[in-house]
């Protein structure tokens, strides 16, 4: 578990026009040419329950709330490496099949966290402060992005975690054939998937 006070949270840079958040994709006409389909699962064990989350950030004008509950926050990066002004960013749901679009060039996942709470906090009379309590996702990961993909499987991250919210354990496990059945659902017959399973980025 970490808690620090934080002024500029996913969803605060996302209103603010510094980050594209990618939330889903309703249709296959929506991926770009210059954007690839990713297709794969985030599982927390055990599951994160609502209870669990708490989310009170003041006026929340444009309803970054969504960005939060039920979501993880991977930051997107062409380097494996997190920098502040890292622009993309993906909102995959927890526990079910996301289809989420990024450029091609941003292949590394950087940063990823399920927030726990974020809550902001009065200081004095003219300031206050995020409370932000976060379970971070092991990174960095490589997104095996090929020239020729419109449509990659990444796989389903499984992440265990402790009373704490510390990660005790994480793994990729190969669910091909129930993502695809969901992938022919939402797109219909004949759309290319291939299977490019996610691969930690090996520190140097």
């Amino acid at each position: 578990m970490r808690r620090l006070a934080a002024l500029l949270v996913a969803a605060g840079l996302a209103a603010a026009g510094c980050v594209t958040v990618s939330e889903g994709v309703g249709g296959w006409s929506e991926i770009r040419t210059d954007a690839v389909l990713l297709v794969g699962k985030i599982e927390i064990v055990p599951p994160v329950r609502a209870e669990e989350q708490t989310y009170r950030a003041g006026w929340d004008l444009f309803n970054t709330r969504r960005h939060h509950i039920g979501r993880a926050i991977l930051f997107m990066s062409d380097q494996p490496r997190y920098q502040e002004r890292t622009g993309d960013a993906l909102n995959p749901p927890l526990e079910a099949t996301y289809f989420l679009t990024v450029p091609r060039s941003r292949r590394f996942m950087v940063k990823g966290s399920v927030t726990m709470e974020l809550v902001a906090r009065a200081v004095s009379a003219r300031q206050s402060v995020m409370d932000h309590t976060e379970l971070l996702l092991p990174g960095p990961i490589e997104f095996d992005i090929r020239p020729t993909d419109t449509a990659i499987y990444v796989g389903t991250l499984r992440v265990h975690r402790d009373e704490f919210h510390e990660v005790t354990r994480a793994e990729v496990l190969d669910h091909f054939s129930a993502a695809h059945a969901d992938f022919t659902k939402k797109f219909g017959p004949g759309r290319p998937l291939r299977k490019a399973l996610l691969k930690p980025v090996s520190a140097k």
